[in-house]
């Protein structure tokens, strides 16, 4: 299979990518960094861009079987008015320009990471899959991301 990671180059997309390599698949990765030199495979293939913008990134999506969505700005770091929107535009930007250039007529498997802020501050609460979205930051723009 050809599989198209968004956050390619980030600690889950980098490990994904070398095992999706280890089991014979291929992988296009796409990220931030203007370049990337820590995966070497005749079957890796790495783009950079700003997938909160449209751009010809979108054109590999054509290519492949599988998408694995797991871009998004970090959330550790301080939250300034600017730095939450890029945290919100991130996720909910390229959720929608992938899924925007999925081919038509040709079945593509999406898996979409999303996060536990959705559930909000809880505290020790014990949460199971079906409870109710929370009502700050994180569990809005879980909330956005999903649908």
């Amino acid at each position: 299979m050809k599989i198209f990671i968004t956050g390619g180059l980030g600690f889950v997309g980098a490990n994904l990518s070398d095992y999706l390599l280890d089991q014979g698949h291929s992988v296009i990765a796409v990220g931030r960094a203007s370049s990337q030199n820590r995966i070497t495979s005749e079957r890796y293939r790495y783009i950079s861009a700003d997938t909160t913008r449209p751009g010809k990134w979108q054109q590999a999506l054509g290519e492949v079987d599988g998408v694995v969505n797991l871009v998004g700005k970090s959330i550790f770091k301080r939250w300034s008015k600017r730095y939450k929107k890029e945290i919100y535009d991130s996720r909910i930007l390229t959720t929608r320009h992938v899924v925007d250039a999925l081919p038509a007529g040709k079945a593509v498997v999406l898996c979409s990471t999303s996060g536990a802020g959705f559930y909000g501050n809880r505290g020790d609460d014990f949460l199971k899959e079906g409870e109710n979205p929370g009502d700050d930051f994180l569990a809005t723009v879980s909330v956005d991301w999903e649908a």
